[in-house]
Order: structure tokens, then sequence, then C-alpha cells
């Protein structure tokens, strides 16, 4: 994953219009796009075959409602192997922030409750500071946000498929918009978290889950 690319045509497309690109879903479908493309060159030709396939804004049936899932890897016939939602946020953070915390944690716990053994992940997207006009003295705390995604990361151990509310993987992805051209400051992470948040390893650890959890599936290279 080209991680300075990616950053540098979100930036373009918010600083065009941030309402139109945040609203109407260009923006963070860029971040879609890029994750997608990893997953499907990790697929084997065995895998293609098979008809094993990567999804974007799939209909997944969660334990109470159907949920558009941004990124999933299908098996045709064992159904989702990885579902990842993925969202930004780029202004009004402290007011936002918790509500949108407790959102993730219920999506994370419907997919659970119907596909237990598939590998479940978050990537979070925020700006060092917000870039929307009239926004931009706000102050993000990136060291608690981090913690607070720290926690709900790391579903492991023999008793895996009983635990909910819990990620087996999440990305924090902290830009600094304002810099030219942009960068990813994961040195703005607590340095204090239990498991790795960063986007740099995020594919890697997603399928390194599956692997461990999946010994009989070959699914990925």
């Amino acid at each position: 994953m080209d991680i300075g690319a990616i950053i540098r045509e979100m930036h373009q497309i918010y600083s065009r219009n941030p309402e139109v690109a945040v609203r109407g879903q260009e923006f963070i479908n860029i971040l879609h796009r890029a994750l997608s493309e990893d997953f499907r060159v990790r697929l084997p030709r065995s895998s293609l075959k098979r008809g094993v396939d990567v999804v974007e804004e799939a209909n997944i049936y969660g334990s109470h409602k159907p949920k558009d899932v941004d990124v999933s890897v299908i098996d045709p016939s064992n159904g989702p192997l990885i579902l990842i939602g993925v969202r930004s946020q780029m202004s009004s953070v402290a007011k936002n922030a918790l509500t949108y915390y407790e959102d993730i944690i219920g999506e994370c716990i419907s997919l659970q409750d119907r596909f237990p053994m598939s590998v479940i992940g978050y990537v979070y997207l925020m700006p060092v500071n917000p870039i929307k006009p009239g926004k931009e003295d706000e102050s993000i705390n990136h060291s608690r946000y981090s913690q607070l995604y720290d926690a709900i990361t790391g579903r492991e151990g023999q008793a895996y498929k009983d635990i909910r509310g819990v990620y087996d993987q999440f990305a924090y992805m902290i830009v600094e918009f304002t810099a030219n051209p942009p960068v990813l400051r994961d040195d703005l992470l607590n340095q204090n978290l239990r498991h790795d948040l960063k986007i740099s390893t995020f594919i890697d650890r997603m399928i390194d889950t599956f692997k461990a959890r999946h010994l009989f599936l070959d699914i990925f290279t």
C-alpha cells in the first residue's frame, strides 16, 4: 500500500469541496479501493479459481439487520472470511468520537454474532487537526483516542469465538493534511499501546490472524 499516494489523493479531493467529498463518499472510497487492492494481490490463483473475491460495500447480514461492509473477502462456499469497516472523521471529533466509538463496537458485535470465525477489522482516519474551514483550531487528543481503539483490539485465544465487541485488528490513521505533502503521523499514537495500530501493517496483521485461525484454509499467499 502506497500510503503517501493515498493520502495525497484524499487531500486533493477533500480540498476541492470538503462537504461533497465526505458526504458523497468519494474521499473515503480511495481508502476502500487501496485496501481492496492489497487484499486482492494476496489471493493466489487457486483462491481466485474457487471464486474467492474482494468486495467493496458488500451487503452483509449481521445479527439484527444488513450492513454494507466497506471491504470484505468472501468465499462462495464459506461466506465472509474477512470483514473491514472504514471511517474518516475530519471535524467535530470531540463532539462525535465517543458516539462513533459505541457505533463501531455495536457493528463489531453484530458481525461477530453472525460470523464468529471471520477476521474482523477496522480502519479509522483522523487529521492531526481538522482542516474543515472554521474548525482548524479544534484540538484532537490522539494519544487518548488511540488508547480507546487499543482497548477494543485483539480478539484472540482459544475462546475467541465467544468474544464480542473486540476487533481482531485495528488501524488508527492520523494524517497531517496541512503538510506539503500530507504525511502519516504514527508518532502521535500513544506509546504504551498493547497492540499495533499502524495502517502500514494492517493488511499483514489481518492475513496473519486469518492464517493462524484457519490452518485448513489456504486462501492467502
